[in-house]
């Protein structure tokens, strides 16, 4: 396959690609004003203003303008070799996106600069979500779509899944993959948030980027269990700082100092009480070299970005926005969920995805579902007090772009690690 060369900015392919092929003018699909390259704005607005491309009278326009692009400039990307007709679409969107970027900090910026009236935020969201509406439409939909099909499907590179570190999962559904939305659903005490932090420790692991928001608890309690999962040291030691051996404090140390690099991939972890959709969404927007997952802890303690009175259309109100924010910005959002007392209602206690909290539409916005049961978490006869291994299955009860099904995995309690269970 051919690959971009990107000595031009995307703002001066897009141009070059216009003057080389005339036809493209009309193929357009963004405005002068989203360009961050002014000279190149200008031009644009002026071959939109003509209807057409006509090098001679561009020339012309050059040297006869003051803050024009100089004729040399028109006449370097007129024969560039580095334009392909095949990427003028994408080069849009890349556009596109980045407009967005800046204008979501311009408006944020604004507002932050004075005292903020409930109105103001109002407003401020609003404008936000417009911008966020932005996109770049294109035309023979079906077509360009059969197209991406064929590059993706002759590509040399493998498809992005990004794998979760426990192999039984992984096994069962390949992998994340960005722009999917999904769902981690257990009772209080069931494992969720711990299985959530193994998952994001081997994400980091492997190089990509994630951010851990933590609704629940502070950043040093989550540090505690992922310390104790990482050194494999007896959580309570940790905590209460008694009876840890020298090979133990070692390995705690170790433990830290793998933590503390990973930051350098963009391993984060936020543990503000008062989180909003516009808090995921920028987290969200960061740019990095590979696919970011979000981690949030949980759920239901999400505030709306504009609150409905409603708490069920709160909800569903924000789970749609996470759909959005993680199709929008090809991230991976993983979002812990509690579920209905009604599990405990009925003889079999296998969580169900009726038993999804507040809202059918998580159910419905998810790509997948995964719902963690303990068997000992309801009869404490089966609880092993001596090892605080458990028996966990983790329920694929949904999964939009695979196969579902029963995945069985060991919990260590004392450390708070999840393994794969031998099969």
């Amino acid at each position: 396959m051919m690959n971009k060369v990107f000595n031009l900015t995307e703002d001066e392919a897009i141009l070059a690609n216009i003057l080389q092929n005339d036809d493209l003018l009309e193929n357009l699909k963004i405005k002068p004003e989203m360009f961050s390259d002014g000279s190149v704005a200008i031009v644009i607005d002026y071959l939109l203003n003509q209807g057409k491309v006509d090098l001679n009278a561009l020339y012309h326009k050059a040297r006869k303008t003051n803050n024009f692009m100089s004729v040399e400039r028109i006449g370097s990307l007129y024969n560039s070799d580095e334009v392909y007709k095949s990427f003028f679409m994408q080069e849009q969107k890349d556009v596109m996106e980045k407009y967005k970027i800046r204008e979501i900090n311009r408006i944020t910026k604004e507002f932050q600069q004075s005292l903020m009236t409930e109105q103001d935020r109002l407003y401020m969201v609003e404008e936000i979500e417009k911008v966020e509406q932005l996109s770049v439409k294109t035309e023979n939909t079906l077509k360009n779509q059969l197209l991406e099909f064929v590059d993706n499907f002759l590509s040399d590179e493998p498809k992005n899944f990004i794998k979760t570190g426990l192999e039984n999962i992984d096994r069962q559904i390949i992998g994340f993959e960005p722009t999917q939305l999904i769902i981690l659903g257990a009772r209080p005490g069931a494992g969720k948030t711990a299985v959530a932090l193994n998952m994001m420790y081997n994400i980091a692991r492997n190089g990509y980027p994630v951010t851990f928001f933590s609704l629940e608890t502070t950043d040093q309690k989550i540090l505690e269990r992922l310390v104790s999962s990482t050194s494999n040291v007896d959580m309570l030691k940790i905590i209460q700082k008694t009876n840890i051996s020298d090979k133990e404090a070692n390995r705690v140390m170790q433990a830290v100092d793998k933590i503390d690099k990973l930051h350098g991939t963009g391993f984060e972890i936020i543990d503000k009480a008062h989180v909003t959709q516009q808090d995921i969404r920028q987290a969200a927007m960061k740019q990095y070299d590979k696919p970011q997952v979000i981690f949030i802890d949980y759920l239901q303690l999400l505030n709306p970005d504009k609150s409905q009175k409603d708490r069920r259309l709160d909800v569903e109100k924000i789970s749609r926005d996470l759909k959005i924010i993680a199709k929008e910005n090809n991230c991976v959002i993983v979002a812990l969920s509690q579920l209905s007392r009604g599990v405990e209602s009925r003889q079999n206690k296998r969580p169900m995805l009726s038993d999804l909290r507040e809202s059918g539409s998580i159910e419905q916005d998810a790509n997948m579902v995964m719902f963690l049961y303990r068997e000992d978490y309801y009869d404490e006869m089966l609880q092993d007090k001596e090892t605080g291994v458990s028996e966990v299955e983790c329920n694929v009860a949904k999964n939009r772009d695979g196969v579902v099904g029963m995945v069985p995995l060991n919990f260590h309690k004392f450390t708070q690690k999840f393994t794969s269970k031998v099969i």
